[in-house]
């Protein structure tokens, strides 16, 4: 049991090197996702082109923030290893993420496509794929591979920070619905409390492949198929 929860040797020795000023640009980056994301909802409350275009919008969006991510570790003089990219036990993390995206693609696709459901048409299909993989790479470059590493620099227990950063990811869904949709924090949390521990359990598996394999494509596979596969069942 205590092996299973055995960690990544480079994964925990690139921890290490995290200082109280990548914690604090850790959450200055989280800050800046919120602010991102926030812009978005607010401009598609405004235009109504925006409003019909969002997919394309925010795909562009997502791509503002990966670059911005990619900066943050750029002029702090990193590599993009230290977010999971080129290195570690990489052939493993894609064989857990693939396995892990089928059984993700059977629970929120097939099994609803052979009970009956229909598919959405072969251009929302597309438009979707492109769509939910930048949202996957953006959504683990900025927590798996950006603020659950550097956040060690404030935070040295395992568990305090793996719980922090989770606590973070699901904050992070609640201005967008908000704003662009007049959510409000209940409607968000005791009224979808289910989606809450959804989105926490989410963080834990993804959070587990990355540091048991230092990879980060274990983390975007499934994170991609998740809601790919359940936004192209016809509801």
């Amino acid at each position: 049991m205590l092996k299973i929860l055995q960690t990544d040797k480079e994964y925990d020795n690139n921890l290490k090197q995290y200082t109280r000023k990548d914690g604090v640009l850790s959450f200055v980056l989280f800050g800046v996702m919120i602010l991102n994301y926030s812009i978005l909802a607010v401009l598609q409350t405004k235009f109504e082109f925006i409003k019909e275009n969002i997919m394309l919008v925010g795909c562009i969006f997502n791509v503002i923030m990966i670059v911005i991510t990619v900066l943050f570790i750029k002029l702090n003089k990193q590599s993009l290893e230290t977010i999971g990219l080129y290195n570690g036990k990489w052939k493993n993390s894609i064989i857990i993420g693939i396995i892990l995206a089928s059984f993700i693609f059977y629970n929120n696709c097939l099994s609803h496509l052979i009970n009956g459901s229909n598919l959405v048409s072969i251009q929302e299909i597309l438009t979707l794929l492109v769509y939910y993989l930048l949202v996957a790479i953006c959504e683990e470059f900025v927590f798996r591979g950006y603020i659950g590493t550097r956040i060690y620099g404030l935070i040295k227990n395992r568990w305090l920070a793996v719980f922090v950063v989770g606590i973070l990811f699901i904050i992070m869904h609640f201005p967008y619905r908000m704003i662009a949709y007049g959510m409000t924090l209940n409607d968000l949390t005791i009224k979808n409390f289910s989606r809450i521990i959804d989105l926490f359990i989410t963080h834990l598996v993804l959070n587990f492949i990355y540091l048991k394999t230092n990879s980060l494509y274990g983390s975007i596979i499934p994170h991609w198929m998740s809601n790919f596969a359940y936004n192209i069942i016809l509801k």
